[in-house]
């Protein structure tokens, strides 16, 4: 590998965070993942926490798997038609046997979601990663490689022997596993080759700007009553257009409360609708423009607030805040559940809910998934995206919101806040915020041509 950097800690999380991530948001960049590529070893305290918090899933596992009674499932047992091709990409071919190797490796993972489906976008990443690596001559060696596959095991206190034989157990081929982990090496020396080694320049007006997120600014608080009707289909935004026009005629603020409780979708209309103060610069763009010259005692007029609703609001009260307002960092994961909004993705958030307390406690359940199924960033909240950050609003540190889905509606969003706090201490250099902008935009590009290799793929289902 060039540049003669050692291989970063929680090698496992960085390898979990960038193999099979298809549709990372492209702002996003990972921060265990720039910090690989900055050729940073240090560990944060939040990682060391996270080590800890999934140190026994190995153990705990392989302990299920004696009890159950599973045996060696030898790979050279392996019938002759697991190795039939089932999905072509390009040029490669994956096999029904890695397929079930994949879904296999999921399950004892705890991978939730739809298992078969999981392992068919990471095997399509991994090729698509590996035929790039391919074409840049880029190789990992065997002692590199070992020390990942080491590193991975101890995440579980297991050494690599240990995690050999549990593999084993559960009838999974120790180079399934060897690939998986060689994937995601290939694949932070594509991203390291590609857009580090050129340089990513940061202009001083950038770290300026970055600094300005924390200067005092003045800002606008608002006390509203809402009510937010579905748009989740184009009839139905039609009708709740024509359903808020009516409602936005109504100047009594009893008469809102009770059109909230009844008419709302969302989980204020349980207090009539009524929120607590709010910084308007929390709220979504559409939201922001409505309200920053509503009056008080005023209802505004309906606003569509995308991934969210058709939205009407009714000023209670308003207050200007002058130079009182800091900038704010808010740290949040989202966790995306297959299959959008359903009965059996919200059982899921609520057996997942009952698991985890603090953001890392979702490392545990999101190890082995793609990159872009858990998402654990911090970001200035004007950074946020719009409609995370209104939920966001609303929680305390380790809080968590079901209320959203994805922009495609495939998937329902475990919205939790992990902290939320002052942006840019005076300790923090302008070397260091350099730094940080310089690794989120590697990240960004990273994602951006992972994204741009599955667009251009030819990806074909042979069953």
């Amino acid at each position: 590998m060039g540049g003669g950097e050692s291989l970063p800690k929680r090698i496992d999380e960085q390898i979990v965070r960038t193999v099979g991530g298809m549709n990372q948001p492209l702002a996003r960049g990972r921060n265990l993942f720039c910090a690989t590529l900055g050729g940073t070893a240090r560990m944060s305290a939040t990682e060391a926490s996270a080590r800890v918090s999934g140190a026994g899933l190995f153990r705990g596992a392989l302990l299920a798997l004696a009890l159950a009674g599973l045996t060696l499932t030898p790979a050279p047992g392996v019938a002759q038609g697991q190795f039939s091709p089932v999905i072509k990409v390009n040029d490669d071919m994956i096999t029904e046997f890695e397929l079930s190797q994949r879904m296999a490796f999921l399950r004892i993972l705890g991978a939730p979601g739809d298992i078969g489906e999981l392992a068919r976008e990471q095997l399509i990443s991994e090729k698509l990663q590996l035929a790039e690596a391919d074409f840049l001559d880029i190789t990992v060696s065997d002692e590199d490689l070992t020390e990942a596959l080491a590193e991975f095991a101890a995440r579980g206190n297991l050494d690599l022997e240990q995690m050999t034989a549990f593999l084993a157990q559960a009838g999974i081929a120790f180079e399934s596993f060897r690939e998986f982990v060689r994937a995601g090496l290939l694949w932070r020396e594509v991203a390291r080759s590609k857009f580090l080694a050129s340089g990513q320049t940061i202009t001083e007006s950038e770290i300026d700007r970055a600094y300005a997120e924390a200067e005092p600014q003045p800002g606008v608080k608002v006390l509203v009553t809402e009510i937010v009707l579905p748009a989740s289909t184009p009839e139905s935004e039609r009708a709740s257009m024509m359903r808020a026009d009516r409602l936005a005629q109504i100047t009594d603020p009893v008469e809102f409360s009770r059109a909230a409780t009844r008419f709302s979708i969302v989980n204020s209309r349980l207090t009539k609708g009524e929120r607590d103060w709010m910084d308007i610069s929390t709220l979504p763009p559409e939201a922001q423009a409505v309200l920053s010259n509503a009056a008080e005692g005023r209802t505004t007029r309906p606003v569509m607030l995308p991934e969210i609703g058709v939205a009407v609001y009714y000023v209670r009260d308003r207050e200007t805040i002058t130079s009182t307002k800091v900038g704010t960092l808010l740290e949040y994961a989202a966790f995306l559940i297959p299959g959008g909004r359903s009965e059996a993705t919200l059982a899921e958030a609520a057996r997942i809910r009952e698991e985890v307390d603090i953001c890392d406690d979702l490392y545990p359940i999101a190890r082995g998934l793609p990159a872009d199924q858990l998402i654990r960033e911090e970001l200035p909240e004007g950074s946020v995206p719009a409609a995370y950050r209104s939920e966001l609003a609303k929680l305390d540190p380790g809080e968590v919101s079901t209320a959203l889905t994805s922009s495609s509606g495939n998937a329902l969003v475990f919205l939790m806040l992990c902290n939320r706090r002052n942006a840019v201490p005076d300790s923090v250099s302008r070397d260091q915020v350099a730094d940080g902008l310089r690794n989120q935009r590697i990240g960004a590009l990273a994602n951006d041509l992972l994204a741009d290799l599955r667009a251009q793929a030819r990806v074909e289902d042979l069953r």
